[in-house]
């Protein structure tokens, strides 16, 4: 492969690696001189069509995705039997051969690198892609610390055939969620329980399950708890330690809620890390303790005295039975409401409409190709569901407005630069490509597009280009060509530029000789550009039968010898047929043959004296 272009533009310089599904190759785009990442699908996958047509379904939709911690998908393509992916080429390492390498990561190193995964992530789900494949080997580090997450869609094409390639499952099974390895339907909480898996391999350097077999392990996701990450690492604070538990519930409804949320408790938890490592000497409240036994821990112990034992005894069961009552009479016997529908409202007006009826409004944002900024999208319980008590949470999801991306300037790119340029934008090209002259702007190059360059569109927005046909020709005038043999025609319109449509047409004429132009397309002294091809019909005959004038002349009887002239013009062309000179006073007649249409001219020392048309 190293050597071969795709696409006509993608080189494959060097192999990278590869694992069961797909070869892993550094490229470089020499339309756009930059390197690139080029994924080859193996062969034993491209023999089935369905697995193919669903693997190009989902790498165009994750094309659309564009986060700095998203590895982007610059094209996807097929040669002859070859389907391929091009993606963004990292300067940097995967996240397994750095753990590898180093062991546990420190703290804080660990939840910076899962804070953006995170972010990845939420912009995944928030575009309803599932990444599937979690794990170490698809987290890309950069140089500069930055992590990057790849490999979208992969997960989703695997089928049970390839369970054959080992060495893949064995890299992903230690991270699959207990539902994916049940076979279930799987959902964004599935991306969060892996990454905690990550989390706790980057934290203590192994994995929670470890086995003989991708079976045992699947089997340790679904039934046993993993060793707490703090007796593999003593150095792990709680709360940190909470988190990934959190993240690796067996159970998704008992994880966090989405990507973002687990990153909020991420930064929670780094900021615990430094409180601590600090010795406790800054104030308690820089910092949101979440538990109750973290303010006991800060706060200072004191020794009761029989009697305060005592009074806080009395105290206790008095909270209890006055909670006990409260519980009872504004909980259990609180009447059940039924959640209003508020999508399509604007979210102050939804807030309003929720909280009078004592509901609770959490909100995450997203955009929208239709729906205003600050209007709801969706929310997750409505009036179609069950009643619900007063206090309960209603999740709204409201609208960020189109997601707008910022049109490229397209001037004086070719087509295939221009959708690829449109691509990384998350715009397209629209269908139909106008051309027209442009006398700056080569021939097939973008004079023009619209929208304009730099204005704001919705992502999938189609931008439509105008291609240059180089410069406009110049104008001529269509000369007569009726009458002409072939050769001559061709002859005459060269003169003016233009040429002649050798897809001649033959028609039988009565008035034109064999060989010589009927008619003809554009007509005589019609403005065309130059280099137009006219279109003529050409007589094959009979043509028009002999006809005889007699034409009469009378010389001057003044005492001078005149020249007299006889000219024929008819469809053979123009010719003097009678040429002689006759002494003054003379008078005579001469017989003139002709064919068709026919004009005949007596000149008298070269002066026009008699004029006689015949119709053909």
């Amino acid at each position: 492969m190293v050597g071969k272009i795709l696409g006509n533009r993608y080189e494959i310089i060097e192999e990278l690696g590869g694992g069961g599904m797909a070869v892993v190759y550094k490229g470089r785009d020499n339309f756009l001189n930059r390197l690139v990442t080029i994924k080859i699908l193996r062969p034993e996958f491209t023999v089935d069509k369905d697995f193919v047509s669903r693997f190009q379904q989902e790498a165009r939709a994750v094309a659309r995705l564009s986060h700095p911690n998203i590895v982007g998908i610059y094209d996807v393509g097929q040669e002859e039997n070859i389907y391929y992916l091009v993606m963004e080429y990292v300067h940097g390492d995967n996240l397994k051969t750095i753990i590898k390498k180093e062991g546990p990561l420190p703290p804080e190193r660990a939840v910076r690198i899962a804070g953006q995964i995170c972010e990845a992530l939420q912009h995944a789900h928030e575009n309803n892609i599932v990444h599937r494949d979690v794990k170490p080997h698809n987290i890309l580090i950069t140089y500069g610390g930055w992590a990057k997450l790849t490999d979208f869609g992969m997960a989703r094409e695997i089928t049970t055939a390839t369970l054959t390639y080992t060495d893949t499952i064995m890299g992903s099974v230690h991270y699959l969620s207990p539902e994916q390895a049940r076979g279930q339907a799987v959902g964004p909480k599935s991306d969060l329980y892996s990454l905690g898996v990550v989390l706790y391999e980057m934290l203590t350097g192994v994995v929670p399950y470890r086995g003989d077999s991708p079976i045992a392990i699947a089997i340790k996701h679904i039934q046993e708890q993993p060793e707490l990450p703090s007796k593999v690492n003593p150095g792990i604070a709680p709360r940190l330690e909470k988190v990934i538990l959190k993240a690796m519930s067996k159970d998704p409804a008992l994880r966090f809620s989405s990507a973002r949320e687990m990153g909020r408790c991420l930064q929670g938890a780094v900021r615990e890390e430094n409180y601590l490592a600090a010795g406790r000497r800054e104030p308690v409240n820089d910092f949101d303790f979440e538990e109750e036994e973290d303010l006991r821990e800060l706060s200072p112990r004191r020794k009761l005295r029989p009697l305060g034992w005592i009074l806080l005894g009395i105290f206790m069961v008095a909270c209890l039975a006055a909670g006990a009552f409260l519980f009872s009479r504004y909980y259990l016997n609180v009447p059940e409401i039924q959640v209003p529908d508020v999508v399509n409202k604007s979210l102050p007006e939804a807030e309003e409409m929720l909280s009078g009826l004592g509901l609770r409004v959490a909100v995450s944002k997203k955009h929208h190709p239709q729906v205003p900024e600050g209007y709801v999208i969706d929310q997750d319980i409505g009036p179609g569901d069950p009643k619900v008590k007063p206090g309960r949470e209603i999740a709204l999801t409201v609208s960020l407005g189109p997601d707008l991306r910022e049109v490229p300037d397209l001037y004086q790119l070719s087509v295939p630069d221009a959708r690829v340029r449109l691509a990384e934008a998350g715009l397209q090209m629209a269908e139909q490509i106008q051309e027209d002259y442009h006398d700056q702007v080569p021939q097939g190059y973008i004079f023009r597009q619209e929208p304009r360059a730099y204005s704001k569109q919705p992502e999938g927005a189609a931008v439509t280009v105008f291609v240059s046909k180089g410069s406009r020709p110049a104008e001529s005038r269509v000369p007569e060509l009726i009458g002409l043999t072939i050769e001559q025609a061709r002859d005459k319109l060269k003169e003016s530029k233009l040429k002649l449509d050798e897809n001649i047409e033959w028609a039988e004429s009565t008035q034109y000789l064999s060989g010589q132009v009927v008619s003809q397309q554009p007509a005589p002294n019609a403005p065309v550009q130059e280099n137009t091809a006219v279109k003529v019909v050409v007589s094959k005959g009979p043509g028009p039968l002999p006809r005889k004038a007699e034409v009469k002349v009378a010389v001057p009887d003044d005492g001078k010898k005149h020249q007299v002239r006889i000219n024929v013009t008819d469809v053979r062309g123009s010719r003097d047929v009678y040429i002689k000179s006759h002494p003054p006073g003379d008078e005579f007649t001469e017989i003139v043959e002709f064919y068709g249409k026919t004009t005949i001219r007596v000149y008298l020392d070269q002066a026009l004296v008699k004029t006689r048309t015949y119709d053909g």
